[in-house]
């Protein structure tokens, strides 16, 4: 059996960081993916569609705070993960993807500047 999700996307905002009690810390960002057709009178459509993306390790975090922002393109591999709540009363399920551990990765797809080094995203 296999969990695996693989996006293109655009950050929709500047990642956040928060530190967990256990003293990892965690990045979360929006991640927009679009798609666009024609209908049938020949009219472009596009939808955007918003995923919630949580990136655990230490390598893949600090990569993450230094070389990403709002509208960065990124190409991640995760794994699908649900969080069930109650609002009012209402029970709710959301989804987000969870990249943890060296199976699952986060790429930067943006072009680098001239003579700025890779940097290894370890994790």
């Amino acid at each position: 059996m296999m969990n695996q999700v693989e996006l293109i996307g655009r950050l929709g905002g500047n990642p956040t960081l928060r530190d967990l009690k256990t003293g990892e810390r965690v990045c979360v960002i929006r991640l927009a993916t679009s798609e666009s057709w024609k209908d049938a009178k020949g009219e472009r459509k596009e939808r955007t569609i918003w995923h919630t993306v949580e990136i655990f390790g230490k390598g893949k975090v600090n990569a993450i705070e230094k070389g990403l922002k709002r509208g960065s393109l990124v190409h991640i591999e995760g794994q699908l993960r649900y969080d069930e709540f109650e609002t009012d009363g209402i029970k709710q399920i959301r989804a987000k993807i969870t990249i943890s551990g060296p199976k699952h990765q986060i790429i930067f797809l943006d072009k680098k500047p001239a003579g700025q080094a890779d940097e290894e995203e370890g994790g």
